[in-house]
């Protein structure tokens, strides 16, 4: 079914609530589309959590575990099925499934908890870091660097849905990169509601926006982006607290790790800007040549 429904780029609730498609299913029909033209994994990942949370009779979202099977068409509706595993005490855990057709594009793991009270002495950021109004935006950054300017026209350099700041912007231009662990804000440009965990599912989108750039091959982040083909494979969020505010900056302090035939694997802290850790996130990727 041709859904004729690209997103804007502006409301990211109308792109992260679903249609009811039955008991325990849902279905999307708005589209947000990647660099290699198919529907952006942080789409997948906040309407999955989104779609799990609505069978959780309320319970905050505590961990969510995603499988990438094959790449999702933008042209065509999505159906959400949900599978309860456990309704205990504290937790329930959900099972989802993405389809397209007759083709599983997804497979995930959602887990909710009873809401207790916030930790008295939280995680927090062990080290000061610029403040996100002392950093360039994306399109200063590409004014900067005007030779590797596509280097820096990622998915939200043109776009109005978020706001991205590197601490470091040299390093995403370096041939290699220089060092492995990366920092960047991030905030939403339109305000989201508070309603139920969609700042939570907000989280799960925006937590696919930006790649570290140490995982780039030799010739760097120009090539990668016009060679290669980058693959989400695996990616886990886990939530630290009941209150995300996605209207405000926070901050991924991002470490890498390459590995072998391409794979490479991130493990990042998401903190508030008064240092305080609200979630944490983990990404296998793949990067292999186009012409591979």
């Amino acid at each position: 079914m041709n859904s004729e429904r690209r997103w804007d780029q502006r409301d990211l609730t109308e792109l992260l609530t679903l249609e009811p498609a039955g008991q325990h299913n849902w279905r999307s029909y708005a589209y947000d589309t990647n660099a290699n033209g198919r529907v952006y994994g942080g789409q997948l990942l906040g309407q999955a959590l989104w779609a799990a949370a609505q069978t959780a009779n309320g319970r905050s979202p505590s961990m969510l575990q995603m499988t990438f099977l094959q790449g999702a068409r933008p042209q065509d509706t999505i159906e959400f099925s949900v599978e309860a595993l456990q309704d205990g005490r504290r937790l329930s855990s959900r099972h989802v499934y993405g389809v397209q057709g007759t083709g599983l594009v997804l497979s995930a793991n959602a887990s909710f908890q009873v809401a207790q009270s916030e930790p008295g002495d939280p995680h927090r950021l062990p080290q000061q870091m610029p403040a996100p109004e002392d950093l360039p935006t994306l399109a200063e950054l590409a004014a900067r660097y005007p030779l590797d300017s596509e280097a820096v026209q990622l998915r939200f350099s043109a776009r109005p849905v978020l706001d991205i700041r590197p601490i470091h912007p040299h390093d995403h231009f370096e041939r290699p990169a220089d060092r492995r662990d990366i920092a960047y804000w991030v905030r939403l440009n339109q305000p989201l509601a508070a309603e139920g965990c969609l700042h939570h599912a907000a989280l799960a989108y925006l937590s696919d926006c930006w790649l570290n750039a140490s995982l780039a091959p030799g010739q760097g982040m120009l090539d990668l982006w016009q060679n290669h083909y980058v693959s989400n494979l695996n990616h886990t969020l886990w939530f630290h607290s009941l209150e995300i505010d996605v209207n405000e900056w926070l901050l991924f302090v991002n470490d890498a790790v390459r590995s072998l035939s391409g794979r490479g694997l991130t493990m990042t802290h998401i903190y508030q800007r008064d240092g305080r850790l609200v979630a944490s996130m983990a990404q296998d990727l793949l990067i292999s040549p186009r012409d591979a």
